[in-house]
């Protein structure tokens, strides 16, 4: 398998990115709303929240996946 670089950071802005998208196909309108842009506040507090064990389980989780994927394929 590819040498595969998962930094801290990617995965971060990968999950917010995940739930950012989870908060702008939900909006009724247009416009986020402050309840909206609270949503998203407390979702990126979160992710900046996990700490490098729990960052270290989700690279470790995502690259298990992929050998998985690129294992089916071979």
């Amino acid at each position: 398998m590819t040498k595969i670089n998962l930094s801290d950071e990617l995965i971060k802005d990968f999950i917010y990115s995940v739930y950012r998208k989870e908060v702008l196909l939900n909006l009724d309108g247009v416009v986020l709303t402050e309840d909206d842009r609270k949503t998203l506040h407390e979702k990126r507090d979160f992710v900046n929240s996990l700490s490098e064990t729990e960052l270290a389980n989700i690279r470790s989780w995502i690259i298990n996946k992929l050998k998985s994927l690129e294992d089916k394929h071979n």
